[in-house]
């Protein structure tokens, strides 16, 4: 009965530890219009493209590593990326999601949109990220405001606030946008990051189960040691 107790007592502690470890992922910065011209090459790979390089940027600024495996990327028509598996982004990392492409973004964590379109319209569209389990993380509706030959991004960047074009960030210094990383951080996650690993929940249970198990074993030997 004891054990039966410690058990259930162990399973509501994880549980309430793998809630707490939740991060709140933001959609930080969005490109529908490219710039003409060299400009107009987010993406790095040599060739200016009005839909590969389009991009989403991503923020993670909790503190603790969030799997997206599974997680997706819509635009008010339907689906436009699912991230695949393996895509765990790591605390207070900057990610980015073309539209196309061959990108050669050093130290930048990139992917392509799995269905080889972002398809962003520049006059009004919405942006909605999405959970595993079909959750709205976060949304942006945006307006014409985003045909402007730049992205939208938060400002201050990283943070819930609202979306201003990109040259009018304080220190952008009319860079028309900044993919992968803070005009005003240096804080960038390398493309392969030694990622942290994430505990299964079954794993912590029986970690903290052999633990509460051991407990007593350990008190009696230390009682046997002092009456000796």
């Amino acid at each position: 009965m004891r054990i039966g107790k410690i058990c259930i007592l162990t399973m509501i502690l994880v549980i309430g530890i793998t809630c707490r470890s939740e991060a709140f992922i933001l959609i930080n910065e969005i490109l529908a219009d490219p710039p003409q011209g060299i400009a107009g090459d987010a993406n790095n790979d040599g060739k200016t493209s009005s839909s590969q390089d389009e991009f989403i940027e991503l923020y993670n600024d909790g503190s603790d590593a969030v799997n997206l495996s599974g997680w997706s990327l819509e635009d008010a028509l339907k689906l436009r990326h699912e991230f695949p598996s393996g895509s765990l982004m790591n605390p207070n990392a900057i990610w980015v999601v073309f539209g196309g492409g061959s990108p050669d973004l050093p130290g930048i964590h990139w992917q392509i949109a799995s269905t080889g379109t972002l398809s962003l319209n520049n006059s009004s569209d919405t942006v909605i990220l999405k959970d595993q389990k079909g959750h709205v993380i976060d949304r942006i509706e945006y307006g014409k405001e985003a045909g402007q030959d730049q992205s939208l991004s938060r400002s201050p960047e990283g943070e819930d606030t609202a979306l201003i074009q990109h040259s009018l960030l304080p220190g952008a210094e009319g860079q028309p946008y900044s993919a992968g990383y803070f005009v005003n951080s240096d804080q960038v996650i390398p493309d392969e990051p030694e990622n942290p690993e994430v505990p299964e929940p079954m794993s912590l249970f029986l970690l903290g189960l052999g633990l509460t198990l051991l407990m007593p074993l350990g008190k009696s030997r230390i009682i046997r040691r002092v009456l000796m």
